[in-house]
């Protein structure tokens, strides 16, 4: 766990989701049981959310839509899916469609217009920081975040 400590720390994305889904899942890298830390997972997962890896916005969208610790927990899920979702095809998007059509459900009109603003936001200060993934040479260009309405049931 030391050697992707140190990664994530120096910035690498896929250290910082690694690291973040360890402290979420109570294991280890060798499988030992740690103590869990929803804030350090929390903590390495935005990181590497707001570099913009999609698999590591979309494990954020779920622990916001699992979490239910604050009012603003499933506006902020719903905005993670969306933002990933924008940066995905096939199977993953999928994923993220799924996931932000699930909480839409329990969101208003107005707090899925709010989420839908905050979505654009992130996604607008990732243009600038496109990462490599292992065997891409980078994150797909930003696309466009749809109009705040809600998806179809």
């Amino acid at each position: 766990m030391k050697r992707l400590l140190l990664a994530a720390e120096k910035g690498d994305a896929g250290a910082q989701f690694n690291l973040g889904v360890l402290y979420d899942n109570r294991l280890d890298d060798n499988g030992h049981g740690i103590r869990s830390n929803r804030v350090e997972a929390m903590k390495w997962l935005q990181q590497a959310a707001d570099q913009g890896l999609p698999r590591a916005q979309i494990k954020l969208g779920e622990m916001y839509a699992d979490g239910g610790d604050a009012a603003g927990d499933n506006i902020k899920a719903y905005a993670w899916f969306l933002v990933a979702a924008m940066s995905l095809g096939g199977a993953q998007r999928q994923t993220a469609q799924s996931g932000y059509e699930r909480i839409a459900r329990q969101l208003t009109p107005t707090q899925i217009a709010e989420a839908a603003d905050l979505a654009r936001v992130w996604k607008s200060r990732m243009r600038d920081i496109a990462i490599p993934e292992p065997g891409r040479r980078r994150v797909p260009a930003a696309k466009a975040i749809p109009a705040a309405t809600a998806p179809a049931s």
